[in-house]
C-alpha cells in the first residue's frame, strides 16, 4: 500500500472501500461548467451541498430546477428522486411557482417508483415534471429515456441524446459513476473498467488476491442497490432497508433480504421477504432517524 507521503506499507490482507468517482467526461462541457460554478452534483456531501442549497434559494420566482439521473448503476438509487422531493418541498413554501424537472436516463424510476409518483401527484401537483412515458395529471409527463449528453454553461442549456435541449435556472447534473479513482488506478475495477468484481462469499477482489472490497465501488449482485445500508451489511445474509424523506417529516421505505447462493456465487433476494411502505407517514420518519443514528454509530463509532 502506497501512501500520499510516498511511504509504503506491507500487508497480509487489505480491506478497502474506494467509494465512487463522478465521470465528468460522460457529459460534454460538464467539467468546465462545474469549474465555472454553473453546475453542481452534491453527490459527495459537503461544500457542494451548501452551494446547491444557495442556488435553489436564489432561484428567480417561477424558475426551474433540473436534476439529471445517469443510467444505473449509480450511488443511492432513490437519491435523485428524494432530492427532487426536498427541492419541491422547499419551493412549495418559498417559491410556489417554481418547477422541478427530472431528466432520467433510465426507463423508469429506479427505486420506490409507485411511492414517489404518488407523493408527486398528491403533495407537489404541478411542481414536478418527470420524463419518461405515460401521463400523470398535474405533474408528470413520461417519455422514454432522457439521457443528458452535454451542457452549455453560458446559456444554462442541457443537451439530450435524443430530445430537444432544455433550459433551466439551477442545473444539478449527475454524470455516470464508477468505482473510486484508487480502484481504477490499481486495476481493481475489472467490471467494464468501472466497478470492482468480488467473491461475494468474502468480498475478496477477483482481480487481486487478499484485497477485500466493500461499499459502493463493487459490481452489485442482482437487485442489491448501492446504498449505505447495503454497504454496511456484507454478511452471509444481507438485508437492505432504505428510507426516503419525501418532505421534512414524512418517509417511505423499501426493504429486502438477500442470501448467498453457493451455486451461482452471488447474493439473491429471498422470496417473500421485504416490501414497500403503503405510503408516506410521520411515524416512518421517526424510524428513519433511528436507523440513521444507529448506522452512523455502527459505521463511524
Amino acid at each position: 500500500v502506497k501512501l500520499a507521503s510516498g511511504k509504503t506499507l506491507p500487508y497480509d490482507k487489505a480491506v478497502v472501500s474506494p467509494g465512487i468517482s463522478l465521470n465528468m467526461n460522460s457529459i460534454q462541457g460538464l467539467a468546465q461548467a462545474n469549474k465555472d460554478g454553473v453546475t453542481l452534483q452534491a453527490w459527495k456531501a459537503g461544500a457542494e451541498t451548501v452551494a446547491l442549497h444557495k442556488q435553489v434559494a436564489a432561484m428567480r420566482e417561477g424558475g426551474t430546477y433540473v436534476i439529471s439521473i445517469p443510467e444505473a448503476p449509480y450511488r443511492c438509487p432513490p437519491g435523485p428522486y428524494e432530492r427532487a422531493c426536498q427541492v419541491a418541498n422547499y419551493l412549495k413554501k418559498n417559491n410556489p411557482k417554481g418547477k422541478v424537472l427530472i431528466l432520467d436516463a433510465n426507463q423508469d424510476v429506479t427505486s420506490k417508483g409507485g411511492l414517489f409518483k404518488k407523493v408527486w401527484a398528491e403533495q407537489y401537483p404541478g411542481m414536478i415534471e418527470y420524463m419518461p412515458n405515460e401521463q400523470y395529471p398535474g405533474m408528470i409527463e413520461y417519455m422514454p429515456k432522457h439521457n443528458v449528453v452535454g451542457v452549455d454553461a453560458k446559456t444554462k442549456t442541457v443537451k439530450l441524446e435524443v430530445q430537444d435541449d432544455v433550459k433551466a435556472d439551477v442545473l444539478n447534473l449527475l454524470p455516470q459513476m464508477s468505482a473510486g479513482e484508487i480502484a481504477i488506478k490499481s486495476g481493481l475495477a475489472n467490471s467494464n473498467g468501472r466497478w470492482v468484481n468480488v467473491n461475494f462469499l468474502n468480498f475478496e477482489s477477483t482481480a487481486q488476491k487478499d484485497i477485500h472490497v466493500l461499499g459502493d465501488s463493487i459490481q452489485i449482485a442482482p437487485t442489491m442497490p448501492k446504498s449505505g445500508h447495503m454497504a454496511n451489511n456484507p454478511n452471509p445474509v444481507v438485508t437492505n432497508t432504505c428510507y426516503s424523506f419525501v418532505n421534512t417529516r414524512d418517509v417511505v421505505h423499501v426493504a429486502s433480504v438477500h442470501q448467498y447462493d453457493a451455486e451461482k456465487k452471488t447474493f439473491l433476494p429471498v422470496k417473500g421477504a421485504g416490501g414497500l411502505s403503503p405510503g408516506p407517514t410521520a411515524l416512518e420518519g421517526v424510524y428513519a432517524w433511528g436507523w440513521a443514528h444507529n448506522i452512523w454509530a455502527d459505521s463511524l463509532g
